[in-house]
């Protein structure tokens, strides 16, 4: 929950000013509704309509950060509850690995959490950048899901996501839906590029595992319909679309 900046009312998904880059309720979301600091000209018709038109963009989230710093109250809360519900989905099948080889599995853990942490905090950054609240929220049915999936053959996971407040355009939508996605095949390359150079052994093969991971992340985000990060990003920009699966399948592939 954010508070609105003028009258402190709890807001679930909150309006920004574009003029002064506060976060409002539907009540006080217009500039003369929030004496609002940023440069904007007012001006009244002589029907009685009201129109503003901007003179200046004054919103810089870099030098203008949120009084409630980078991440939300309880942001943290849930990423934690996050990743500790898909780190059981991949102890679920790879437990035994535990008393054999303690730390590959250990490695293994802290890639797939670390796979899943940047993908989101991707989807979160490239919001706030473009002026938006953004913030990641557990969602309830979907941890249940995720929960169930551990007695099930195929797993979901869906313990939450990025929540964006009021996105203004499709280029703002497709770029804040291909951060995910390209971060995981970044970090793909990377670890292709360890596996190059540690040749066999324990680090060797944890480079394979960055890999698959990372590229089957990338993968299953850019399915383009329903919810996936792949339907925005096919109706923003199909050749973003296209190349971000090349990528992701030729690492998945290797």
């Amino acid at each position: 929950m954010v508070k609105c900046d003028y009258c402190g009312k709890d807001e679930y998904m909150p309006f920004r000013c574009k003029y002064c880059g506060g976060y409002y309720c539907s009540e006080h979301r217009l500039p003369e509704m929030h004496n609002c600091s940023g440069n904007y000209q007012f001006s009244r018709s002589t029907t009685g309509q009201t129109g503003f038109t901007p003179t200046g963009y004054s919103y810089s989230p870099q030098s203008q950060p949120r009084t409630l710093g980078i991440f939300g109250k309880n942001e943290l809360r849930d990423l934690g509850i996050g990743l500790g519900v898909i780190m059981l989905i991949l102890l679920s099948g790879y437990w035994r690995a535990l008393l054999s080889n303690p730390l590959f599995l250990t490695g293994a853990l802290l890639i797939y959490g670390s796979a899943f942490i940047l993908h989101e905090l991707a989807h979160k950054f490239m919001a706030q950048s473009l002026g938006y609240w953004a913030e990641f929220k557990i969602n309830q049915q979907g941890i249940m899901l995720t929960l169930l999936s551990l007695i099930s053959p195929f797993k979901i996971i869906a313990p939450g996501a990025v929540m964006i407040g009021n996105i203004a355009s499709w280029d703002h939508y497709g770029k804040i839906s291909i951060a995910g996605p390209a971060t995981n095949i970044g970090l793909g390359i990377l670890f292709f590029i360890a596996s190059l150079v540690s040749g066999n052994g324990t680090v060797g093969a944890l480079a394979f595992v960055g890999m698959n991971i990372n590229a089957s992340l990338a993968l299953f985000n850019l399915i383009p319909f329903g919810v996936f990060d792949g339907a925005k990003i096919i109706k923003w920009n199909k050749y973003v679309w296209g190349a971000a699966v090349l990528a992701a399948g030729i690492l998945y592939l290797i």
